[in-house]
């Protein structure tokens, strides 16, 4: 039954005509659920392709991975085979749930790796990807969930998720509530953003106070745009913070101490919000924050600053946020024209019947 439910789910996934390549990655119609191969293998994998996928362990055990007897990514030409230097195709693997988890290894070429693939942290980070030139046969790799070498129990995950609104608050506040009674030792949190996949995030800063600002390896505050980031938008550790607009539609807030129990000491929170790039805002049924910002019309008026410059809550004086509203609607040109044409006809119908009273007059 373990196997039969990922080949079921490969079969409706075909047939609704939406098929992932990244299926094999993520074990789905492999005969088990810890195989998994590159995209088409033992085919050629396809080209452009970025596949992700985590693999989470049981407390006191690690992630394992051993390679199969097939191996052959696009190579790096030069000697290093294993590293960051592969620019073109490769399999890589961190230590964690994120793309900004610390490397184990990042593979290509024509050697099936020798080198132990372990992750330690409780979760396995994967990703495949492709460029558009030069595609070979992949490879076939599987994973196993084994004791830890170490006797230990792994960190306290803390992760909070935003995915299902147009905006949001976040705190250092709510962190609190996360962790565990007398919590000790560093932290190291994450908020995951997300907002509907034809929007970008912007992130406005409206509070930052550090324990020990400019001290950047006791506290600071990353942001990374996307799931395959491994590089930081910004990264604030000083006095001051600014904005932030990523490209893509998903964001993730690394939060930094050194020692949790500073966290009481360290005031942070942001808004983030959905937005998009577009001349013609209004004609979308956006509402219109300037120099081509747009955000959704529904956030126009709500209370809270979503345009990078306010105009989406300067504008509503008392009385207007109906007319605010309606001005930045789709269908807000159609009803004016209509208007105009029925006070054009009005007019007309008025002209005419003064006229003609004006005739019987002189009769």
């Amino acid at each position: 039954m373990r196997f039969i439910l990922p080949i079921v789910a490969l079969l409706c996934t075909r047939v609704r005509g939406s098929f992932d390549p990244c299926l094999s990655i993520k074990g789905i119609g492999s005969s088990s659920y810890n195989l998994f191969t590159s995209p088409n293998f033992p085919e050629k994998y396809p080209p452009n392709i970025d596949c992700v996928r985590v693999v989470q362990s049981r407390p006191q055990h690690d992630v394992i991975v051993k390679f199969h007897h097939i191996f052959h990514i696009e190579s790096t030409y030069d000697k290093v085979e294993a590293g960051e230097d592969c620019p073109n195709d490769f399999i890589e693997f961190r230590d964690g749930r994120y793309g900004f988890s610390p490397l184990i290894a990042r593979f290509c070429g024509s050697r099936i790796p020798k080198r132990e693939i372990r992750a330690v942290s409780g979760f396995l980070w994967i990703r495949f990807r492709s460029d558009a030139m030069l595609e070979y046969q992949g490879f076939s790799a599987e994973f196993a969930i084994v004791p830890s070498k170490n006797s230990r129990y792994n960190n306290h995950e803390c992760l909070l998720e935003y995915l299902n609104g147009l905006d949001g608050f976040i705190r250092t506040q709510d962190l609190i509530q996360t962790l565990p009674i007398n919590a000790s030792g560093t932290l190291d949190c994450v908020w995951r953003l997300a907002v509907p996949a034809n929007f970008r995030i912007a992130f406005y800063i409206k509070d930052f106070n550090l324990k020990s600002p400019n001290q950047c390896v006791q506290n600071f505050i990353e942001v990374y745009s996307g799931d395959t980031s491994n590089k930081p938008l910004r990264r604030f550790c000083g006095l001051t913070a600014t904005d932030v607009f990523a490209p893509a539609n998903e964001m993730f807030i690394r939060f930094y101490l050194s020692d949790v129990r500073n966290l009481n000491e360290t005031n942070f929170s942001a808004l983030f919000s959905s937005y998009t790039k577009m001349k013609n805002c209004s004609q979308e049924g956006l509402f219109a924050c300037g120099d081509e910002n747009c955000v959704p019309s529904s956030l126009a008026c709500n209370g809270r600053v979503n345009c990078p410059y306010g105009r989406d809550e300067r504008v509503c004086i008392a009385g207007q946020d109906t007319l605010i509203h309606f001005i930045t609607s789709g269908f807000a040109p159609l009803i004016l024209l209509i208007l105009i044409v029925f006070v054009a006809v009005a007019l007309i119908c008025f002209y005419t019947i003064r006229r003609n009273n004006c005739g019987k007059k002189i009769i």
